[in-house]
């Protein structure tokens, strides 16, 4: 996992268990999202990337072949 607190980029590297194959998410944290202490932000930022894959998996399901 890499954060830039500055420029609030993040990037998440996963791999799937099976294949080994790696997915690396990157994305831009908003103001508010760095504002929430209820949950440690190293936690905040793992839960925002595997919700933003889970999106990606969701729309790909729907697209037709």
């Amino acid at each position: 996992m890499f954060v830039d607190l500055e420029d609030r980029d993040a990037a998440v590297s996963l791999i799937h268990e099976r294949s080994l194959s790696e997915v690396v998410v990157k994305f831009r944290l908003s103001p508010h999202q760095l504002d929430d202490n209820a949950m440690p932000l190293r936690k905040r930022i793992e839960i925002l990337a595997a919700d933003l894959i889970l999106d990606l998996g969701s729309f790909l399901d729907t697209v037709p072949d």
